[in-house]
């Protein structure tokens, strides 16, 4: 997945624009971004986006081996963040696979007793667990500032919970889970319903129980769906079977016509 950002010190940005106009530093930013999500640049992608980039702007600019513009410290930066970012997710599923082995011989009834325990089957006020700090002196409560949470520790509960779970989800399908939450709330602004979400803990066990629910529905609907089908299978083949046994009764039977000639 493409990382939608980049690191941008604002400091060695205005540090390093100071020679140019403010048209120059708008092809420049423009630039970076476009070498950011489309790689080394062309000159026909310089003139497409910025139209006739200025000495100056392309100056900030190296061409690699075959031709193409880039600007080196981009690239650095990007490296910088793809490499902590690959960092993050193999501890996340490392830390998820240590789990999973410590739950591997956990008993199924125990598991998905305790699962349940985690995550009940009752639906829950996704807001209700704020945390309420209490002055004692002045017997004054104040609430604790919401702080969305990283993708990783959106990960981390999730593998948690899945592996009380009895791992009920792939390794997969768990990383596009938590991605799939992260992309959710951060398109509505982490709302709740009409609410602005206070505790994103009970949200992601709310989410992680739907899901189990969801599988446990569908596997069970399975069950019944293949019983169902074999006994279909079952009275197709009776039927079969039946019609032969006729057939074979008509051929031998003699020729009603010919007795009474």
């Amino acid at each position: 997945m493409k990382d939608p950002a980049f690191l941008f010190y604002s400091s060695d940005f205005l540090s390093g624009v100071q020679d140019l106009t403010m048209e120059e530093r708008g092809q420049y930013i423009t630039l970076l971004c476009l070498q950011h999500q489309k790689g080394h640049l062309t000159e026909k992608m310089i003139r497409l986006c910025c139209g006739n980039a200025t000495a100056d702007v392309l100056a900030k600019f190296q061409q690699d081996e075959n031709g193409l513009f880039f600007n080196q410290r981009l690239e650095i930066e990007v490296g910088k963040r793809k490499a902590h970012a690959e960092k993050q997710r193999t501890r996340a599923i490392d830390g998820w696979k240590k789990r999973k082995n410590q739950n591997s011989d956990t008993d199924a009834t125990a598991s998905t007793t305790a699962y349940a325990t985690a995550m009940p089957l009752e639906n829950r006020n996704e807001n209700e667990n704020e945390i309420i700090v209490e002055d004692a002196n002045e017997k004054k409560t104040t609430r604790k500032k919401f702080v969305k949470p990283h993708e990783n520790d959106v990960y981390n509960l999730m593998g948690e919970l899945n592996a009380v779970g009895k791992n009920f989800m792939s390794e997969d399908k768990l990383v596009n889970f938590a991605r799939t939450f992260m992309d959710h709330y951060e398109a509505n602004g982490w709302i709740v319903g009409k609410a602005s979400m206070k505790d994103w803990q009970s949200t992601v066990r709310n989410w992680m129980r739907r899901e189990w629910e969801k599988i446990k529905t569908q596997k069970t609907y399975g069950k019944q769906s293949n019983s169902t089908a074999d006994s279909i299978a079952k009275a197709e083949q009776l039927f079969r079977e039946a019609v032969a046994i006729s057939r074979a009764r008509d051929n031998t039977r003699p020729d009603r016509s010919s007795q009474e000639a």
